[in-house]
């Protein structure tokens, strides 16, 4: 009986560390797509010209964010709080709290380019709120490569207050 168990025993912790290993291989990083390349602050997020695969984001640069905006081509979402935004936020900017982007994304000027923007040291909350979108028909959106932090500590027109 003994040997039995241990048998079993030993057959058991063989099949656990198989399905470990095999648990290890799907959790590998996402492979990017050919030409684009990850993000300096979150590799889970690709730069790239053309459209996103499913669960990766497309980033705009502040210089870029600035002439899209200037042309009227964009508008800036800030996905912060309402509290936060009220403290300060990119002057046209909308706020659509991250938690509410899906309720509201009707909100958004057809037409127009999506930048949303958060405080995140690595477009996180920025990045979600452009993967809803995208999964909501939204496909012309991007997270702001720095966020509030860049664009306020270069100086760039900001406003106070609820709007």
């Amino acid at each position: 009986m003994r040997k039995t168990l241990t048998a079993a025993m030993t057959t058991l912790l063989l099949l656990a560390g198989i399905a470990g290993a095999q648990m290890k291989q799907r959790t590998s990083p996402p492979t990017p797509p050919p030409g684009s390349t990850p993000s300096t602050t979150n590799p889970s997020i690709y730069v790239s010209g053309a459209a996103p695969a499913a669960g990766e984001v497309k980033l705009v640069s502040i210089d870029e964010a600035q002439k899209l905006s200037k042309a009227g081509k964009a508008v800036f979402i800030d996905v912060r709080s309402s509290e936060q935004f009220g403290y300060g936020h990119i002057k046209g900017a909308v706020n659509i709290p991250g938690s509410q982007i899906v309720s509201r994304f009707k909100e958004i000027p057809p037409g127009k380019s999506v930048i949303a923007y958060c405080a995140c040291s690595a477009e996180q909350s920025s990045a979600h709120a452009v993967q809803q979108l995208n999964a909501h028909g939204v496909k012309n959106a991007f997270a702001l490569k720095g966020g509030w932090n860049t664009w306020k500590s270069k100086g760039l027109p900001i406003a106070v207050g609820p709007k």
